[in-house]
């Protein structure tokens, strides 16, 4: 299961848990808690115990897939939108030259 690695990064940091303070805390392994910061990928009972652990829905620890790149906290765009975005702005370019040549 994908989970949001970042949201439980920042929860374990907010509380000022080590990884293994988190791993006690939720009876898995350190390692457990390593792979799921470092992929976002844990079980439905890791799941459940990292939410309990802080104290939150366990919906709010699963990552959505628009929510992959740590350089964009909000998510990239799906690739279809961005396809979409790059025609447009080919488009739009070609509009202006054609316009351009048009008018001289």
């Amino acid at each position: 299961m994908q989970l949001n690695l970042h949201l439980i990064k920042q929860l374990r940091n907010e509380r000022g848990w080590t990884q293994q303070q988190l791993a006690d805390i939720c009876a898995v392994s350190l390692r457990t808690v390593q792979r799921v910061e470092m992929q976002g990928v844990g079980s439905l009972e890791t799941c459940k115990a990292l939410a309990a652990a802080f104290v939150i829905d366990r919906e709010q620890l699963l990552a959505r897939a628009d929510n992959t790149d740590e350089l964009n906290p909000t998510g990239p765009l799906p690739r279809m939108s961005l396809w979409i975005g790059g025609a447009f702005a080919l488009g739009l370019t070609a509009g202006m030259l054609l316009t351009l040549l048009l008018s001289n």
